[in-house]
């Protein structure tokens, strides 16, 4: 199985994260069109404005990580710099997508040594 963080690219990666610990399955996955207003009249008519395109997202949540893989994870976090950076994610089944790391870095200690967080990436428009 393969899953793993490499910036910028795999194929040239001068910082990766590959977890010991995988995620916990299953792994949300999301296709939407987040950027629509949509209104209805007082006579039912049904207005929709689209200010957006499609947009793909991938969900992870870690359970009980080793210190190691949770400094792995802050140091993929603070070279990428959040959102700023794109960087490839390849997925369980060795599928390469480049995204953006969406959310905050909060792994937060659950046991002595284990750690758990999250992690939300937004798939990039080619």
């Amino acid at each position: 199985m393969s899953f793993g963080f490499y910036y910028p690219t795999k194929a040239a990666a001068t910082m990766q994260w590959v977890p010991v610990t995988q995620p916990e399955y299953p792994a949300g996955e999301v296709l939407d069109y987040p950027e629509q207003i949509n209104s209805t009249t007082a006579g039912g008519t049904l207005y929709i404005q689209e200010k957006g395109g499609q947009r793909q997202t991938f969900q992870f949540n870690f359970a009980r990580v080793s210190q190691l893989d949770r400094d792995g994870a802050q140091t993929f976090f603070d070279t990428v710099k959040k959102s700023f950076s794109t960087f490839e994610f390849e997925d369980s089944n060795a599928n390469l997508h480049t995204v953006r790391w969406m959310n905050v870095f909060n792994f937060q200690l659950v046991l002595f040594g284990k750690y758990s967080g999250s992690i939300d990436l937004r798939k990039e428009a080619l």
